[in-house]
């Protein structure tokens, strides 16, 4: 009877909480005890080990079993603790010895009844943590191979079994990596680009949100094709970088939304579109593991919200912190999760309840309070923190059966925003216009003295606050870098007082 210990880790967010897992396998009544914080799941993994431990061909011990997960007061869960819980009982109990070869490998993954290893969440976090402080192989399942690629110069043992597991601590197999999946999709974004007719002031401010990762407000009746323009925005984003793509995809790991046969070098930025029925805690993020929602989801992509007043008030109140900090913390009795949340929101409105007001194509029915309620339902602070607020007329029957191939513009488009998004990138310490600070703004958007002029008379004629003065220069400074100017001009100027000021107009 001995003690044996495991190199282990949790997830906290996108971050990985150093854990050790101490097994005891003493002398006295029977019994199996699992301590340290640990949630529903971990104390589970008594039954999984023991009727894994069974099925492998191993003996589980009759013995007073005290398995113990340091530090004791922070919450644990997950099931990739089952592994290294059941290699800790095989070495404690004599029935295995691990050499020394081995003391720098880390051991994660689920266990199912058979023995078999199963899919975790979050093991991507887990593989970027151990490569950091030193481990030289992660034994990992299989199915978890894929994402936890993306880490380079750390060894990847990709197992099937606890008997794979055991037989590779003892030189007696050697596993081979499954060869990378690459699939190429249809690329629908740009689908819905391409069938896009007229709108073309709506499109030149879907070229200024992409380019400057602005938040854009398409207002409009029905049928306008808001949703289209919406959706249509994404085909102008560039590819992942490799950081952005390991943020988002150590998200979705963490939310356990990765498919096994997900190819992730193919994976395009996200395009998230919760329905207006979708609960607080779905889209901030939450519930007892404190996990990321829609919000963190979109994370270096697009976060879609079509009929924004439909959305419940405590939803869209929620969007402030992360529209102004690119980030969101999520709080539980047990643990505090930060989640990045950098996302170009796009959302779309009626103009009344009944969608017509203001259209030439069919009267309105509302009466005015109806009006004033239902625009009231979007505050004014959360209408503050929108970059680009614009009207989308009908489109007429005319441009409707226009059958004219849109590709050179998408082209052109998205040869502009990539250009764009490095040149402001290199100028800005590597964000995006839309996410520049407000003790850089001065330093950053310098505009002409005429460019100061019109800005004096705007102030005259609208309220700007603080907050929307500074969104007017960002959104300035995309105009005028896609412009190739140095400096906001004045026509960069009056286009941006022209999307933050429509609604008043």
């Amino acid at each position: 009877m001995a003690l044996a210990k495991f190199p282990s880790a949790g997830v906290e967010g996108i971050d990985a909480l150093p854990v050790v897992v101490e097994v005891d396998v003493a002398t006295g009544l029977p019994g199996f005890t699992v301590v340290g914080l640990a949630d529903k799941a971990v104390e589970e993994s008594r039954e999984r080990v023991r009727s894994a431990i069974k099925h492998s061909g191993y003996t589980f011990p009759l013995s007073r079993i005290t398995v113990h997960l340091a530090p004791s007061d922070r919450k644990k869960s997950g099931l990739h603790y089952d592994l290294p819980i059941a290699l800790g009982i095989l070495v404690a109990d004599g029935q295995l010895q691990i050499g020394a070869e081995h003391r720098k490998t880390l051991f994660l993954g689920g266990l199912s009844l058979d023995g078999r290893l199963q899919k975790s969440n979050g093991l991507l976090v887990l593989v970027e943590w151990a490569k950091k402080v030193g481990f030289e192989a992660v034994v990992l399942p299989r199915g978890n191979y894929q994402e936890a690629a993306l880490i380079t110069d750390i060894t990847l043992v990709p197992l099937e079994s606890l008997n794979q597991a055991v037989d590779y601590l003892l030189g007696r197999f050697t596993p081979e990596l499954p060869l990378p999946r690459r699939s190429k999709g249809t690329d629908a974004a740009a689908e819905d680009w391409l069938q896009i007719q007229g709108q073309e002031q709506a499109k030149r401010a879907a070229l200024i949100a992409a380019a400057g990762g602005h938040n854009l407000l398409l207002e409009g009746p029905p049928g306008a094709g808001k949703t289209l323009l919406a959706r249509g925005l994404r085909a102008l984003l560039p590819p992942l970088e490799y950081a952005e793509l390991l943020e988002v995809t150590k998200l979705h790991s963490v939310a356990g939304s990765l498919r096994q046969t997900q190819s992730i070098d193919t994976m395009t930025r996200p395009f998230r579109s919760p329905h207006h029925t979708t609960s607080h805690v779905a889209i901030v993020g939450g519930g007892p593991q404190a996990r990321p929602g829609e919000i963190s989801l979109s994370h270096r992509g697009v976060l879609f919200l079509d009929e924004l007043p439909e959305f419940p008030r405590v939803v869209v109140e929620a969007l402030r912190q992360p529209l102004e900090d690119g980030e969101i913390f999520i709080s539980r009795a047990a643990q505090t999760a930060r989640y990045p949340a950098a996302f170009i929101l796009v959302a779309t409105m009626n103009p009344c309840p009944c969608g017509w007001l203001g259209s030439n194509q069919k009267d309105c029915q509302c009466a005015p309070h109806e009006i004033a309620r239902y625009r009231k339902r979007i505050s004014g602070p959360i209408v503050d923190r929108i970059d680009i607020y614009l009207r989308v007329p009908a489109v007429s029957l005319t441009e409707l059966r226009q059958t004219t191939s849109h590709q050179e513009e998408l082209d052109r488009y998205r040869s502009l925003v990539a250009k764009t998004r490095r040149s402001s990138q290199k100028r800005n310490g590597g964000v995006l216009n839309g996410q520049i600070k407000s003790r850089s703004i001065n330093d950053l958007c310098a505009v002409t003295q005429d460019a100061d002029d019109v800005l004096q008379r705007a102030a005259d004629k609208f309220v700007i606050t603080g907050r929307g003065y500074h969104k007017l220069l960002k959104v300035a400074r995309t105009i005028a870098d896609l412009a190739d100017q140095e400096q906001i001009s004045s026509a960069a100027i009056s286009e941006a007082l022209q999307y933050r000021f429509a609604a008043d107009q």
